[in-house]
């Protein structure tokens, strides 16, 4: 039968609200899950509340956004014989409700999903568990470099996705990881990294100019130039950010004959292994877990994920 939920919403472009929702039927494939905790997305979610992502069909005021949640299964349907009530898992949004659209409708107290579309956590404690799309989505870009086996790499921005990518690149066999930020409180934190800060010494001079591939994780456009300069010749890009327009000088992409990859969201073959890396205790994620607000305290909540880039990630406590 449906029901009601609680949620996060955004009523219209720059107005927060927190209201009661409708639910539709789950259907015979799908779960049923009360959410414990989700996680806000400063990247996305700020597009969102700015009126500023892309027009996408269901992308309409209401609509209530978020897409890093996790919670115990309420009810499963009768077609599902792989996930049972009790069952701790992660949620990637939910398009579940009937009075007001789902972008991507995570920050919600119930959510209904497809059995086949969550992530049973596997001893991932609840309350880290919402940085698993987060962790997913580095994994993704960190993917798409190829084999890094040998290779001398760079995370340039270590927010919350610089630091999972540089994470998940220490696990890997890469001769050198570089990690720059001018937050020197946000470099240390990755196995064997060799901290940048550039207000001191580019990262070009500090790797001198040798690197086969950079990440670029800040979302700044003109830093795609910085990048370039500390490569070697037929070196990489990998762009984990959303951005609204490149602007680049092309002569930094042109003499090194730079190769840019863009990485889009994750898949979920990303999810499972981000979940399975996390779970083996092989990529650590507790200290990017620490802001937690509870639900009552959503518009603080909000305000610190948009505003205070000195908070790498902020979730949200439902129970």
């Amino acid at each position: 039968m449906s029901g009601s939920a609680q949620a996060v919403v955004f009523a219209e472009a720059g107005r927060l609200d927190f209201r009661d929702v409708t639910l539709r039927e789950p259907a015979a494939d799908e779960v049923v899950v009360e959410t414990h905790y989700s996680s806000i997305s400063a990247g996305t979610e700020r597009l969102l509340f700015d009126g500023r992502l892309p027009p996408i069909p269901h992308l309409r005021y209401p609509l209530v956004p978020g897409y890093e949640a996790v919670g115990v299964v309420l009810s499963v349907g009768s077609d599902v014989t792989d996930v049972k009530p009790g069952d701790e898992v992660f949620v990637g949004g939910s398009m579940c409700f009937t009075d007001l659209a789902a972008a991507f409708g995570g920050q919600a107290s119930r959510l209904i999903k497809k059995a086949s579309q969550i992530v049973p956590l596997h001893g991932i404690p609840l309350a880290h568990a919402p940085l698993l799309a987060l962790a997913a989505t580095s994994l993704h870009g960190v993917r798409r470099l190829g084999d890094l086996s040998g290779k001398r790499v760079a995370v340039v921005g270590m927010g919350a996705i610089g630091q999972f990518a540089a994470r998940f690149i220490a696990t890997l066999d890469a001769a050198a990881l570089y990690e720059v930020d001018t937050n020197r409180a946000r470099l240390g934190h990755v196995p064997g990294a060799v901290s940048v800060d550039p207000g001191v010494q580019s990262l070009a001079e500090a790797a001198g100019s040798a690197l086969d591939c950079v990440i670029e994780a800040t979302g700044k456009s003109e830093m795609i130039g910085v990048c370039a300069k500390a490569l070697k010749l037929g070196g990489s890009i990998g762009l984990l950010s959303y951005y609204d327009t490149l602007t680049t000088p092309f002569v930094d992409l042109f003499t090194k004959e730079v190769t840019l990859l863009v990485a889009r969201e994750w898949t979920h073959p990303d999810l499972l292994a981000a979940r399975d890396l996390i779970a083996a205790g092989r990529v650590t994620v507790a200290d990017l877990a620490q802001n937690a607000y509870p639900i009552a305290d959503y518009a603080a909540a909000y305000k610190t994920a948009f505003d205070d880039p000195s908070t790498l990630k902020v979730i949200l406590r439902w129970s």
